[in-house]
């Protein structure tokens, strides 16, 4: 049931909620406990009556044929079991009667319970029947529902917990019916309006891609069709601004109607994708791009635009047809230009930006491998065997050393002034270094790429500099977390790291941080060879540093610096020297969190999302070293 409860959140968000057919309580009761407006309505006395024992007020007796209230009240409408009552042939009345009474979702909710009852060969337990049922009453499937049936799940099309529609905005599904679309289907086609194995691949297309969206990024959907994908990505992301374009006007119509008008983020406009005038150089976050260079005559064109408009820290994400052709080699779709295989997208993308992240698709169903089974998966770049895939997926990111002399912006801006934990402008020879080596889930995807982008930055940065230091740590931790330990390459680390720090600027807090960061590594790596006592002097002299000069969230690295020292002097069977380390970690968090919190979460009104999370994680460590403590004295008779 909690599981249910939070699915249903995770796509209703908050609202006024209807649960039709409550069955019992605990569902309505279970959303209020999260401050939800919830409501529960059985045609069954007794039900209502026990609903409101719990909840007073928040239940009452009525049913689909006997509604008692007027207009569209609720947010949401949750049903279920109740739909079963009703014969299949009469299901596209009763979901547009259920559709005159919701502003926004229908979520059709079958618990187990309910599920167990349906005949597996019936109408009513196939998901595709729902879909299509709730399409034609005048839903949409969620641009959120993936996020509750990941793709791969709904190859399952039997025997779906939840179901998850929209409401299609009125003047829209009177304008831009069913039948209008299916004229224009063989081209665009709104993939959240359209039920089946091939809708669900180009929507999870989308989900996925959301996935790589950054807080506040704007973000660019080129060719976005009759703009269902934009939704998803702007309802399944944390970005700010989200634009669809497309050559087609009557397309970019559907989608102003259809979805511009329910989210002021989203905007569209017709364009060609290789003349992004309306763009300045360098204005956008992330350029997503499924099936558009296949129909470019010239796909250079449009890499070289795309590249134009990304920051230097920017993402695209793009996907191809995997050798969709005929028995002459040739595309059989008359608007397909060009036939790909993964190395052909790759030298065309590579050309322009660092690809970092390759995924296979299959979706079934269609002109390639027409009984494959729903898969979207990670592939290594490395390898190089042949693979039947329907479509690639290709992720890649911008340089930042070839667009160095671009104004920075920065993700965190604001019109306060910034603290000097994310003011990277000032402290960074190359601000936009940090996002593709540093921030993690926003960095490079392959560890390999990654690695091997961070040693390029350690010979092309200005030695001692933020850029230096950060590329140096990121290489540390790639060779910690290999399981591929190396002495002579540890050693060479170790002193690079050494040079590092003797040609530091340690009046740069930046270029401090990594300092404290490169000592607590430096432990860790020693540690893993074995060399127990380099490894403690390592730990004591990172511990002994002064976070406050970066920040309070810095202490993670000092307090972990005497957690290991305090288990290296313990398995030593030092145990007053180890008693002092954890007590020391746990004073270190007291004494870094009692100032000022500027260099955590900046301003107290308009809070840095992330500052008290990572408060959060010093204060954890201080209890790990708490708790080491209290084990100490009893670690001969209970060990662990």
């Amino acid at each position: 049931m909690i599981e249910s409860i939070e699915s249903i959140l995770r796509v209703g968000g908050i609202g006024t909620y209807l649960y039709i057919g409550c069955d019992d309580s605990s569902l309505v009761t279970g959303l209020l406990k999260r401050s939800i407006d919830a409501y529960g309505m059985d045609r069954r006395v007794e039900v209502v009556q026990e609903g409101l024992q719990q909840a007073p007020g928040r239940f009452f007796q009525g049913s689909l044929t006997n509604y008692p209230l007027n207009s569209s009240f609720f947010d949401t409408i949750i049903i279920g079991g109740e739909l079963l009552e009703f014969k299949s042939t009469d299901m596209l009345s009763v979901l547009r009667a259920v559709r005159s009474i919701t502003s926004k979702n229908l979520i059709l909710y079958f618990p187990h319970n309910v599920l167990a009852k349906m005949s597996a060969n019936s109408d009513v337990a196939n998901r595709l029947f729902w879909e299509k049922m709730a399409i034609a009453a005048g839903f949409r499937r969620h641009p959120r529902s993936m996020l509750v049936t990941p793709y791969q799940e709904l190859e399952n099309e039997i025997g779906n917990q939840l179901i998850c529609f929209e409401c299609v905005p009125e003047a829209a599904n009177q304008r831009f019916t069913l039948d209008w679309l299916q004229k224009t289907r063989d081209l665009h086609m709104d993939m959240l309006r359209e039920a089946g194995r091939r809708s669900d691949g180009h929507v999870s297309r989308y989900v996925h891609a959301a996935a790589q969206i950054r807080p506040n990024d704007i973000v660019l959907d080129a060719a976005c069709g009759m703009g269902y994908g934009t939704a998803v990505l702007a309802a399944c992301s944390p970005g700010a601004r989200f634009i669809g374009v497309d050559i087609d006007q009557d397309s970019i119509d559907y989608a102003q109607a259809n979805y511009a008008v329910l989210n002021p983020q989203i905007s569209y406009r017709a364009c060609d994708v290789t003349q992004l005038n309306f763009l300045p150089d360098h204005s956008v976050d992330a350029v997503i791009s499924f099936e558009t260079i296949e129909h470019v005559p010239n796909y250079d064109i449009f890499l070289a635009e795309v590249k134009r408009v990304l920051k230097p820290d920017g993402r695209f994400i793009g996907s191809v047809p995997n050798l969709w052709c005929d028995e002459t080699g040739k595309d059989p779709n008359p608007h397909h230009f060009h036939v790909f295989d993964w190395n052909k997208l790759q030298q065309a993308v590579e050309k322009y930006f660092i690809v970092d992240d390759r995924v296979a698709q299959i979706a079934g169903g269609g002109f390639k491998m027409r009984e494959g089974r729903r898969i979207i998966q990670k592939i290594n770049l490395s390898y190089s065997q042949p693979l039947e895939t329907e479509w690639w997926l290709i992720s890649a990111c911008a340089d930042p050393l070839n667009t160095a002399t671009v104004t920075y912006t920065n993700p965190f801006a604001s019109d306060q002034q910034l603290p000097d934990h994310v003011n990277f402008a000032k402290y960074y020879d190359n601000p936009w270094l940090y996002r593709v080596m540093v921030q993690l889930g926003e960095r490079l995807v392959d560890r390999q790429v990654l690695t091997d982008y961070c040693v390029k930055i350690v010979h092309q940065a200005r030695a001692g500099s933020a850029d230096q230091g950060a590329a140096l740590c990121v290489i540390g931790y790639q060779l910690l977390e290999s399981g591929r330990l190396n002495f002579d390459e540890i050693t060479g680390l170790i002193n690079f790291i050494n040079s590092f720090e003797q040609a530091a600027d340690k009046d740069n807090p930046h270029v401090y941080r990594w300092l404290v960061s490169l000592h607590y590594l430096g432990g860790r790596l020693l540690l893993a060879l074995g060399k127990r006592e380099e490894a403690l002097a390592a730990f004591l002299h990172c511990a002994d540093m002064d976070v406050l000069r970066f920040s309070p969230l810095l202490a993670t690295k000092t307090i972990s610096a005497h957690m290991y020292a305090g288990l290296i002097y313990a398995s030593a069977n030092k145990l007053d020297e180890a008693r002092q380390q954890f007590n020391k970690g746990v004073k270190a968090a007291h004494g870094v969190l009692q100032g000022d919190w500027k260099n955590i979460i900046g301003s107290l009104e308009n809070p840095l999302p992330f500052g008290l999370q990572e408060a959060a994680q010093v204060l954890e460590m201080a209890g790990q070293c708490a708790q080491a403590a209290y084990a100490l004295e009893r670690q001969q008779t209970v060990p662990g």
